[in-house]
């Protein structure tokens, strides 16, 4: 073989071997490009921002009335919808979310002007779903919670109930943002007992407040996470325990309705010697049953 079509075989054999190296390094991209897409961009990561404290604006699942008093076919109650739109009558679908009320409002006096000029909608809220801020760590009430405003870092934290594994001296409010997370620390125990307010920011929707634990509460949930594992055993080992018993008490069909004299039906216990009879209304035979009302277990 010629020195030019051994150069030229060894070419095409690299050529094929680093080719899909390229292909994978292309899909790599576009497959990050795509994550980027879907990662939050500003804020706790919610389509519809602002701040609740200064003007109440619309989100998904907030439901609100609006009326016109001169024009009554106008009036309904609607929901923002899952995409931020709403349904109201007569005129098609609007987007709303992230509104305020008084900018809802207008938008839709001048959409039912369009049907009617004397139109003059206006808006109240009644039911709001879309605020809330979330509590944890070593407090007796975890969770998410509705944010109604004028709500402050020690009223958050009281009404949680801190609690004896608490390490309320570190309390931490989270604001969180994919640049620019903000982390205040409060003394939550300074206020309590000598009134240093320091700290005690006021709340904003989707908020986050942490409790940590204290000494104890750390030694309490390092115990729990050694001995759960065995916790787990010994319950499933009583859980079979009261099967088996369960089985050996009522297991035994044949000891129910046992027929006894003058219509008496009986049930006979695992180490009873004689039956329990139980009186029923009548016999077999249809008699009255003779002595249905006693109940015993003596001939």
């Amino acid at each position: 073989m010629s020195p030019t079509l051994t150069f030229r075989s060894t070419v095409r054999a690299s050529l094929l071997t680093i080719a899909p190296l390229f292909a994978c390094a292309g899909c790599v991209s576009e497959d990050d490009g795509r994550v980027q897409q879907l990662l939050n961009q500003r804020g706790f990561g919610t389509r519809y921002v602002g701040d609740t404290n200064e003007q109440y604006y619309l989100g998904v699942g907030d439901v609100f009335a609006i009326s016109d008093a001169l024009n009554f076919e106008f009036n309904a109650t609607l929901k923002v919808r899952s995409d931020g739109v709403i349904d109201p009558p007569v005129i098609k679908e609007i987007f709303v979310a992230g509104l305020t009320i008084p900018d809802l409002e207008e938008m839709l006096t001048q959409r039912y002007r369009e049907y009617n000029t004397t139109a003059d909608i206006s808006a109240e809220m009644v039911t709001s779903s879309s605020k809330w801020f979330y509590i944890d760590g070593k407090v007796a009430l975890p969770g998410r919670k509705a944010f109604e405003g004028e709500t402050t870092l020690f009223r958050a934290v009281f009404d949680a109930g801190p609690t004896l594994l608490s390490d309320a001296d570190a309390v931490r409010l989270i604001r969180a943002d994919p640049y620019h997370p903000l982390a205040v620390e409060f003394d939550y125990d300074d206020m309590l007992q000598a009134g240093w307010s320091l700290g005690n920011v006021e709340v904003r929707e989707n908020d986050i407040i942490y409790v940590p634990p204290n000494v104890f509460g750390y030694l309490t949930d390092f115990t729990e996470q050694v001995f759960s594992p065995l916790t787990l055993i010994v319950n499933s080992m009583l859980g079979v325990n009261r099967l088996l018993y369960s089985v050996e008490t009522f297991g035994d069909t044949s000891r129910f309705n046992q027929r006894g004299r003058g219509g008496f039906y009986g049930y006979v216990a695992p180490s009873a010697a004689r039956p329990l009879l139980v009186a029923t209304s009548a016999g077999d035979d249809g008699s009255d049953g003779g002595d249905g009302n006693r109940v015993g277990g003596a001939d």
